[in-house]
C-alpha cells in the first residue's frame, strides 16, 4: 500500500480527489492542512515526512519550499499549480531536482507557468480539475430556465458588473429573468473592502441595483450547498477578466445548466466553442436561443473530460511515472 499525503492551506478544490484516493485499496491517505502559505504545525509536517511515500502539495506555495528541503530520497514530490502562485515568491524558489512533477490544471496555466514562471516543460503535465458529477446530478426546478447564476463575485476581476449588464439586457426583453449571485460579500474580505478602488467598484454596483426597476430580480445569497443551489439555475455566467479553469460553470454544466462564457485567454481549452461569446449582446442572444439545451450532452461532456474517476486515473499515471493522456495543446471539441 502506497502512502500519500496531501499538503496545503486550502484543499477545497481537491477534497473530492483526496476522498477518491482514501477509498482506493492501494493507497493510505493523510492530510497536512496548513493555516496559511507558510503557517503550519511543523510537528505534523515532520510526521508526514517520516510516513509518506508521495508528498502531494496542493498549491505551489510555502508548503513546497518546506517539503522540498526535507523530502527523502525514496519519496515523490508532486505539486498542483493553479494560477495564484504565479504572482508569489514561491515558484522562483522551486528546486526541480527535488520536485518530481508539477500538475497544471489547464493548458493555459501550463503555458503561463512556462512563459512567466519558467517552470520547465518536462516538469509539468496538464491534468484538469475534477468534478464529482454525481453530486450535481439533481433535477432542475420549474423556473430554472429563466434563472442566471454567478458563483463568487469577489474580487473585482470576477466582473460582477458584466453579469449585471447581461442580466439587465435580458430583463428588458423578458421580466421573468432573475440573476442569483452566490458568494461572500466583499465586506467579508478585508483586503478588498479596505481597498478604495475595490470598495468603490462594489458600492457603485450595489447603488445601481438598488435604484433599478429590476431590484427584486437580483438575489444575493451566501455560501451553501452549490449542488442544491444549482437546481434553481439554468445558466451559469463566466465573465471574469481571467480564470485558471473556473469551476463554477463546469459544475453548472454537470447540473445541466448552460455555461455563458465571455472570451478570455485560454478559455477555448476548457469550454466547448458554442458556449463562448464575444460580447454582452451575444451572451444575451445565446441565452435566448438555448431555452431547450441538451442537458444530457452537457453532463456527458463533463463526465468524459472532468469526471472524478477520469481525472484521478490521470493523477495515478503521474504517481506511477506513466505518461498522462492530456497534453498542453489539447483543445476540446465542441458539443454538437
Amino acid at each position: 500500500m502506497r502512502k500519500i499525503a496531501f499538503i496545503g492551506h486550502d484543499l477545497k478544490f481537491i477534497n473530492h480527489i483526496i476522498d477518491y484516493f482514501d477509498a482506493h485499496s492501494e493507497y493510505e491517505v493523510k492530510k497536512d492542512e496548513w493555516q496559511g502559505h507558510e503557517a503550519h504545525s511543523e510537528a505534523r509536517s515532520l510526521e508526514i515526512v517520516e510516513w509518506a511515500d508521495i508528498l502531494f502539495c496542493e498549491w505551489g506555495l510555502g508548503n513546497v519550499i518546506w517539503y522540498q528541503e526535507r523530502k527523502k530520497e525514496h519519496q515523490k514530490l508532486i505539486v498542483r499549480l493553479h494560477r495564484f502562485e504565479m504572482d508569489t515568491k514561491y515558484v522562483k524558489m522551486f528546486d526541480y531536482t527535488k520536485i518530481d512533477m508539477c500538475i497544471a490544471i489547464s493548458p493555459y496555466i501550463f503555458e503561463e507557468f512556462y512563459r512567466v514562471a519558467k517552470v520547465p516543460r518536462e516538469k509539468m503535465k496538464v491534468i484538469f480539475n475534477a468534478v464529482d458529477t454525481e453530486r450535481f446530478n439533481k433535477p432542475k426546478k420549474a423556473k430554472a430556465s429563466f434563472h442566471l447564476g454567478i458563483i463568487g463575485y469577489v474580487p473585482k476581476l470576477k466582473r460582477l458588473d458584466r453579469a449585471i449588464d447581461i442580466f439587465e439586457k435580458l430583463y428588458a426583453k423578458d421580466s421573468r429573468y432573475k440573476l442569483f449571485i452566490k458568494g461572500k460579500h466583499p465586506k467579508d474580505f478585508g483586503w478588498v473592502w479596505d481597498n478604495t478602488e475595490q470598495r468603490g467598484y462594489y458600492e457603485a454596483i450595489f447603488k445601481r441595483i438598488d435604484k433599478s426597476n429590476y431590484k427584486k430580480n437580483v438575489v444575493f445569497e451566501g455560501w451553501g450547498d452549490v449542488a442544491e443551489w444549482l437546481q434553481n439555475i439554468g445558466y451559469v455566467l463566466s465573465v471574469s477578466d481571467y480564470e485558471s479553469f473556473h469551476m463554477a460553470p463546469i459544475e453548472g454544466m454537470a447540473s445541466g445548466a448552460v455555461p455563458v462564457v465571455l472570451r478570455r485567454e485560454g478559455v477555448n481549452t476548457i469550454f466547448p466553442q458554442q458556449f463562448i461569446v464575444e460580447t454582452h449582446d451575444e451572451a444575451v442572444e445565446s441565452i435566448l436561443q438555448t431555452q431547450l439545451a441538451d442537458v444530457d450532452m452537457l453532463k456527458d461532456f463533463i463526465s468524459s473530460n472532468y469526471g472524478l474517476e477520469v481525472v484521478c486515473r490521470e493523477i495515478e499515471e503521474v504517481l506511477n511515472d506513466q505518461n498522462p493522456n492530456k497534453t498542453a495543446g489539447e483543445i476540446h471539441e465542441s458539443i454538437t
